[in-house]
């Protein structure tokens, strides 16, 4: 029995880890028609450089800022805290 509890937890662990999208995807999925693949601007201006930090760039995703245009004038739909966490971090890599 108690093997088997490990072996189901174990699953769930990888069951967990394989929904869990990482910060270059979700920015692909999410934020690049926007603002471009690497950040660099389009419709929505560059993140390159940006004055944001990671936890102001999470907090305008999930909670959005009605001083901005949309989308970031209201939460992004769809997006929990980490992603948006993961997310921050990878568009702090984008800054030159």
């Amino acid at each position: 029995m108690k093997r088997f509890t490990l072996i189901l937890l174990a699953l769930i662990l990888v069951s967990t880890l394989s929904w869990a999208a990482d910060g270059p995807t979700l920015y692909g999925s999410k934020c690049a028609m926007c603002h471009g693949p690497q950040g660099q601007g389009k419709i929505g201006p560059s993140l390159q450089k940006t004055q944001l930090n990671a936890s102001q760039i999470t907090d305008l995703l999930t909670k959005g800022d009605t001083a901005k245009k949309a989308p970031h004038n209201k939460p992004i739909s769809g997006l929990s805290a980490g992603d948006a966490s993961n997310i921050a971090n990878y568009v702090s890599t984008l800054k030159h």
